[in-house]
């Protein structure tokens, strides 16, 4: 009877956890070693209680050709591909750069940069580029507190959650992603000097293709 009661409690466990969230998070936990595994569930009702507790509406894009791996629009945060990501550092990275996103415009109320400057891209590509360095920061920081409280060894917890060099380096890219973030403020004010109404990066063609194929992502 006990172990009809457990096969029941085991196969309701896995009824509730359908979410998108804990798809992807399951696929990294298989690469932990058995003993640290326990240490990713609490890892993951970490997130999933940041994100509820804050009211952040998080979205979910399984393959999109984007070009990034996370996007803060007006009404929710999209997480783009996280399945193909290298690791769970790159994809807690990920969450937690386009939150503080969220965080800088909604309430530290900084401006959203890609529609605010899109006439001065000296200002546009600065202000940018200040902010994404402040979600860099605000991103490894979370990382470091979400692995300084598990159990897992320090010199394991480098490897398990090792981030992509794109990452480790951004710091370093400014001037890629400057010239990046022009580019597409060129291509925002070229549609609304075309008399299309702008509000948010999701207008943009290469954001609003994707946006009746979002799904929920816990």
């Amino acid at each position: 009877m006990i172990d009809l009661i457990k096969h029941l409690m085991k196969e309701q466990e896995e009824v509730v956890r359908t979410s998108n969230f804990d798809k992807v998070i399951d696929k990294f936990k298989s690469s932990f070693p058995e003993e640290h595994k326990n240490e990713v569930d609490k890892i993951s009702d970490y997130v999933k209680s940041y994100i509820r507790d804050n009211n952040y509406t998080i979205k979910f894009l399984n393959s999109c050709s984007t070009g990034f791996s996370g996007v803060r629009l007006d009404k929710a945060i999209v997480i783009c591909s996280p399945n193909f990501m290298s690791g769970i550092g790159d994809f807690l990275y990920t969450i937690f750069h386009e939150i503080r996103h969220e965080q800088q415009i909604s309430v530290f109320k900084m401006g959203n940069p890609t529609i605010d400057s899109l006439d001065d891209f000296e200002e546009l590509s600065e202000k940018y580029w200040k902010m994404e360095l402040d979600a860099d920061e605000f991103a490894k920081k979370k990382i470091a507190e979400i692995v300084m409280k598990s159990k897992i060894p320090v010199d394991t917890a480098k490897i398990l959650f090792r981030l992509s060099d794109y990452i480790e380096k951004y710091p370093s890219l400014s001037k890629m992603v400057k010239f990046q973030i022009t580019q597409l403020a060129n291509q925002l004010k070229h549609m609304r000097d075309s008399g299309q109404k702008i509000t948010d990066i999701s207008d943009h063609p290469i954001v609003k293709q994707y946006l009746d194929r979002l799904e929920e992502f816990i």
